[in-house]
């Protein structure tokens, strides 16, 4: 097996506390695809249980059932001896117990489900507007069993309905500062649905800490790196270089690596980088189901829950989730479909301000779109023609020049200051006048004297609008690499700072 070679870390100027989240959404494909179907088990055998006590007629956990036999098989699965927390915890159980509740499928309708999962650059501690970096929708059809995932690139341009025109990445933000309801996930849930024409039906986010804390409870994964990986510019969590070199090989990736090696892109763009992200995926959901994995996972399954709790926030009522993990026995799992929107179906273009965006051909991804659902389309035996679910209208291609320039431009806005909170009221004021505000946070001290302003060379016009109304001299403004900056422009707070008017 070939070996990775981290080098030093390189030390570079800070531009605040914002990390970009590349693999946040891979914990929700977890817990939606390949974690169901231990949560299944584990929910079959916490009910069946149940079923045998006392209180079965009167647990608000028991529902309807249709298969009295099913119930007695999960009892005869139910983990022995220690392992088995759930008899420990419910007094008055019995193995030999004839259960008089049978099992019920819990799901309404045979009707496709669409999730949106999404990964926030949201650091501990961090409070503010996040955007998404990791955007994908997961597919489940409950009539089939056909589960698939789609991912959309950062950079592409959409309307963000009842808005504007802008990158998809930047809906979330837009939703959680404007005070949309349901915020930002709900906006961005509303982008997805008027960008393919299909409905999203739930949401489910988590940060970048929930991913760390998944990989490192089920251990190394399974990865075949089919080229070179040499990114010198890779960033460390201190704003430095952590540069990456992995040669070409297999690998047993722990969770730090499987997190670099999702989330580097300068090695080829952001389309390498989705290609990789639904690859570990699969390899995380193949080490899931492994046969030795499966049940240890199903016995921590509560103390997973429980400290992942804080890093997933969905829409999801629980009465749906545990049909979700019912039914997901059935699910093609080991043949999950997948489509990246690449860079087939989307044009590199430059907007009027001067910055680099993906324009879609939505000819081309509403034919990938179709393909994709067609599935759902399947006619049925003596059924008759078979019906498309519902589905909106989807979006017609957008002009870049019809953005206004200050949304075309990417802001952080970084409190270099002991003011508490200060980052949030001047971002909520730039967002006021029409910025476009992608992330806010500490700077790497809290002692700046004067504010500054750190420029990638886009838009002079944007920056000096900016220098005029934040009051930034002309010796507080310097240039910065995207790369370094993670936008087009770092604002960072400084003692001087006197709010607009």
């Amino acid at each position: 097996m070939t070996h990775p070679v981290h080098s030093s870390p390189n030390p570079s100027p800070s531009a605040g506390k914002l990390l970009s989240g590349g693999l946040l959404g891979l914990l929700l494909v977890i817990f939606l695809a390949s974690f169901l179907y231990a949560s299944f088990l584990f929910f079959r055998t916490a009910r069946a249980i149940l079923l045998a006590s006392p209180q079965a007629e009167t647990h608000p956990l028991l529902l309807r059932a249709d298969h009295e036999e099913e119930a007695q098989q999960a009892l005869a699965e139910a983990p022995q001896g220690p392992q088995n927390q759930l008899s420990q915890l419910l007094p008055g159980t019995s193995r030999d117990a004839t259960p008089e509740i049978p099992l019920d499928s819990f799901w309404e309708t045979q009707e496709p489900v669409n999730i949106l999962l999404l990964g926030i650059d949201q650091r501990p501690n961090e409070k503010g507007y996040f955007r998404t970096d990791t955007m994908i929708l997961l597919h489940i059809n409950p009539k089939t069993g056909d589960v698939g995932m789609i991912s959309f690139p950062r950079d592409l341009w959409v309307e963000v309905p009842g808005y504007w025109e802008t990158r998809i990445n930047s809906a979330h933000v837009i939703g959680d500062a404007k005070g949309y309801p349901g915020g930002g996930p709900a906006l961005a849930k509303k982008t997805v649905e008027n960008l393919i024409g299909q409905p999203v039906h739930y949401y489910v986010r988590i940060n970048f800490e929930g991913f760390r804390k998944l990989l490192e409870e089920i251990g190394c994964i399974e990865i075949d790196v089919p080229k070179l990986i040499d990114d010198p510019t890779f960033p460390d969590d201190n704003y430095g270089y952590d540069p990456l070199y992995i040669e070409p090989g297999h690998y047993c990736m722990d969770a730090e690596l499987a997190l670099k090696y999702a989330r580097t892109r300068h090695v080829d763009s952001d389309f390498g980088r989705m290609e990789r992200q639904q690859q570990v995926i699969l390899a995380i959901k193949d080490k899931v189901l492994s046969t030795g994995e499966l049940p240890r996972l199903i016995v921590r399954a509560p103390a997973l829950l429980n400290i992942l709790s804080d890093a997933i926030q969905t829409d999801m009522p629980l009465s749906k989730m545990i049909a979700l993990a019912n039914m997901a026995r059935n699910m093609k799992l080991d043949n999950i479909r997948r489509l990246i929107i690449d860079v087939d179906m989307v044009e590199p273009a430059i907007t009027d301000t001067g910055a680099w965006v993906l324009m879609p051909k939505m000819d081309r991804i509403q034919a990938a779109i179709h393909d994709f659902f067609a599935a759902d389309y399947v006619e049925e035996p003596g059924q008759g023609e078979a019906i498309p679910p519902t589905a909106t209208s989807p979006a017609t291609t957008p002009s870049p020049g019809t953005a206004s320039p200050q949304q075309a431009v990417r802001i952080i806005v970084l409190n270099g200051t002991t003011t508490s909170g200060l980052e949030k009221e001047v971002s909520d004021v730039l967002l006021s006048y029409g910025y476009n505000i992608v992330g806010i946070g500490q700077a790497d001290r809290n002692d700046y004297a004067t504010t500054q302003i750190i420029e990638s060379g886009g838009d002079e016009r944007i920056v000096r609008d900016l220098a005029d109304l934040l009051g930034v001299s002309d010796q507080d403004i310097r240039p910065g690499s995207p790369d370094q900056l993670q936008a087009d422009i770092v604002i960072i707070l400084g003692a001087n700072f006197v709010m607009p008017e």
